[in-house]
């Protein structure tokens, strides 16, 4: 049992007045209180535990605890604080204990995904309604200066919002002085993370040594970066509304639809009505073109967030990344996101998809010698399953006909050293018949308006070390190109006959 001052009090209905104002818990939910063990977070514990008792709200709160075990006796140490405070506090405690210890770079952006990865499987599980976290107005300001250094966007200045989702925040309104101050005169214990004072991770730099410079131009520079993320998220407010009426705008036919069916509500989750097996987000291209250059970066952004989960960061090169795709002169063309992500751009759309494992066949090759011992009969060739044979053939055995049904038939000037079918390679080029200029295997495809997901299958067959033919699969039917190079023509001393036995 902690006891107020008036000071602490009056802190007290502040906090409940914020709460209150800005929705950031609701009456009757269920909220997950991630305490560590420092100021912030015991101060949490006993301010939202009077808060819960008050007429109107009547919160049923539960406490998770994770420790990284990457501090000795002081994570022990604030293991037994949280314990001890829950306890008295009659708050049910869920303790994560890590059985591998996390080491090496980015150790607090690791932490922290664990941390809010079981805490949203711990509210799956439970049922809570809240994820409730002790971010108060300082870690706010570090919040926006981290989010402006590093992914320059205007919208970053919104930093983090008193509620988002299952996430409340109903400490962004103190200050981390008068948390500790709250603390030491309620008489509520709490620990002190050492490493919070080195300054080798990004925001303890912005808290140790780029706020005290701003602090000397403005001595009231975290309240006014906080005052600032509140306007802005305000602000923030108008702008997704605009994204919103232009992604139903841009969103391809089978997204619009799939909305319509399924009268989904909100925006977000409106245009991102899966299109197809694996697609996360769908737009037709030429309707983004068509909104102005802020909308189009705004809404790229919003989807590459969404597709990463929502408390994804996108740098702007990502977003200029997938600019620059969806200027692409030709249909084709992919961008990694990152998290097992990818935008892939096809048939006029951009998609956002799980990567799927990248398809790979080993090459099978023939001999020179063995096929032209073979004869008419050819050769049987298995490859990427299924079955193929390969024979020489007379210039006189060219079939124009079966040529336009999938077959390959490649004009040589002497019987070939050896064969080979093998997958397209990346950045591979040649010369399709027709075309008048070579061009790369990608866009090819693309321009034949092979599916995205069917171009890493696509057959290149190799002859003396020389792409000669491309084979695919488009509308369900089987197709190729010969090279301009390897055309039958009167020069032609025999061929090379490849085609697909079987289904």
């Amino acid at each position: 049992m902690t006891r107020t001052d008036a000071a602490g009090y009056r802190l007290e209905r502040r906090v409940a007045a914020f709460v209150g104002d800005q929705g950031v818990l609701h009456p009757g939910e269920r909220a997950l209180l991630m305490l560590s063990g420092g100021a912030d977070s015991m101060a949490l514990l006993a301010i939202v535990r009077k808060a819960a008792r008050r007429p109107g709200l009547g919160l049923e709160l539960a406490a998770l605890h994770v420790d990284y075990a990457t501090r000795g006796a002081d994570s022990a140490r604030d293991a037994d604080i949280v314990a001890r405070a829950c306890d008295a506090a009659g708050v049910p405690l869920h303790v994560v204990r890590l059985e591998r210890r996390l080491s090496g770079g980015d150790f607090q952006a690791r932490a922290r995904d664990l941390r809010y990865r079981e805490a949203r499987a711990l509210a799956e599980a439970g049922g809570y309604d809240a994820i409730v976290t002790a971010h108060n107005r300082d870690d706010q300001a570090e919040t926006v200066l981290y989010q402006l250094t590093k992914y320059a966007t205007p919208r970053a200045l919104a930093g983090m919002r008193p509620r988002e989702g299952r996430l409340a925040r109903p400490l962004l309104c103190l200050g981390a002085t008068e948390i500790r101050e709250y603390c030491r005169a309620a008489g509520i214990e709490y620990g002190e993370d050492v490493t919070n004072a080195r300054p080798v991770y990004a925001r303890n730099r912005l808290r140790l040594e780029v706020l005290p410079l701003l602090q000397a131009l403005n001595p009231r520079v975290v309240e006014t970066l906080a005052d600032a993320a509140g306007m802005a998220a305000a602000q923030e407010e108008i702008v997704a509304a605009a994204v919103a009426a232009a992604e139903e705008r841009i969103a391809a036919p089978e997204v619009r639809i799939a909305a319509a069916e399924e009268r989904i509500a909100a925006p977000e989750e409106r245009v991102a009505a899966p299109a197809g097996e694996g697609d996360l987000w769908t737009l037709d291209i030429r309707a983004l073109r068509a909104e102005a250059p802020a909308l189009q970066a705004l809404v790229l952004h919003d989807a590459a967030r969404r597709a990463l989960g929502g408390d994804a960061l996108v740098e702007r090169r990502l977003v200029a990344a997938l600019l620059a795709l969806c200027a692409r002169r030709d249909d084709a063309g992919r961008v990694s996101l990152g998290r097992g992500v990818e935008a892939v751009r096809a048939g006029g759309r951009l998609r956002l998809r799980r990567r799927e494992p990248a398809h790979a066949c080993s090459p099978v090759a023939v001999d020179g010698a063995a096929l032209a011992a073979a004869g008419d009969e050819g050769c049987a060739l298995v490859w990427c399953g299924r079955s193929y044979r390969a024979r020489l053939l007379a210039p006189a055995g060219f079939d124009r006909a079966a040529a336009a049904a999938g077959q390959a038939f490649v004009g040589l000037a002497a019987p070939p050293r050896g064969v080979t079918l093998r997958h397209p390679r990346r950045g591979e080029r040649f010369g399709p018949l027709g075309l008048g200029e070579e061009t790369t295997v990608a866009r090819f495809l693309a321009a034949a308006r092979v599916p995205a997901a069917e171009r890493a299958r696509a057959l290149a067959l190799v002859a003396d070390d020389d792409l000669a033919w491309v084979g695919y699969v488009a509308a369900g039917a089987v197709r190729g190109r010969v090279a301009q190079s390897r055309r039958v023509d009167e020069s032609t001393r025999c061929i090379l006959h490849v085609f697909r036995e079987g289904p």
